[in-house]
């Protein structure tokens, strides 16, 4: 295992993926810095509140992209080059599945953790008052990274399929606006069961209530819901096996 682990990131090496995952990451550091500048000091005493649940909110927009991009870029080495038939000769075609995915998930698992310490920076630099939970960045970090490594298990299949990746990568920006309009059902609605990318939104522990009147908003946490995150479990365990059959029976 470790031999092929060894390939895939020699492999992956000069895709600058690294890059596209910094990239997507100061994006949305500077889009929370706007969203933070258009509140006054009186405003941010929900700091904490706003900042968790505007950045799953951005990274609902931002993510599927960016990982259709990453799936793309891990799986084209293969399928462009046309290699995938030499190196199933090599290895194992179940383990150069699950070495994508792992590569994948490596990516993603710093990507979240990077998330994760904006969040305590950015709290720390706006002054917020009070402190947030520590269970909180959990709940963050279970929310985001789960979801995502589901979403990247529908991009590296789609990315294996289809020669042509502007495919995969119209299926992640589909995705984007999917997951955008999902934030505008109410929590538990069945048709955000329906699709990857509303998890994102339904695994929020953080509500807002809008007074339209006094044009102010309220943000109060919620139970982290556990029973959602274990049907997102469910589904990535699902996936996963359906995914690596429908690879392992493709034609190379």
């Amino acid at each position: 295992m470790w031999r092929e682990w060894k390939t895939e990131w020699m492999k992956v090496r000069y895709r600058k993926i690294g890059l596209i995952v910094l990239a997507f990451l100061g994006m949305i550091i500077l889009w929370v810095a706007w969203i933070l500048s258009r509140n006054d000091m009186e405003q941010l005493q929900d700091g904490y509140e706003l900042i968790f649940l505007n950045v799953p909110l951005i990274d609902t927009i931002l993510l599927p992209t960016m990982i259709a991009m990453l799936g793309s870029r891990l799986c084209d080495a293969e399928v462009k080059g046309d290699t995938l038939k030499l190196l199933c000769t090599l290895e194992k075609r179940s383990r150069l599945f699950d070495m994508k995915l792992l590569t994948g998930a490596s990516y993603l698992a710093v990507f979240v953790l990077l998330q994760a310490a904006q969040i305590f920076l950015t709290g720390r630099l706006y002054g917020f008052a009070g402190t947030a939970k520590p269970v909180w960045y959990v709940y963050f970090v279970l929310q985001v990274y789960t979801v995502s490594i589901l979403i990247l298990l529908l991009q590296v299949v789609l990315s294996f399929f289809f020669e042509n990746q502007i495919l995969p990568l119209a299926a992640g920006l589909l995705g984007s606006f999917v997951g955008l309009f999902s934030w505008f059902f109410p929590s538990g609605h069945p048709l955000k069961y329906l699709f990857l990318w509303a998890y994102y939104s339904e695994l929020c522990f953080v509500r807002q209530d809008w007074d339209e009147i006094t044009r102010i908003s309220t943000f109060y946490d919620v139970p982290f819901p556990f029973p959602v995150w274990c049907l997102t479990l469910a589904l990535l365990l699902a996936g996963y096996l359906a995914g690596k059959r429908l690879f392992l029976r493709k034609e190379i």
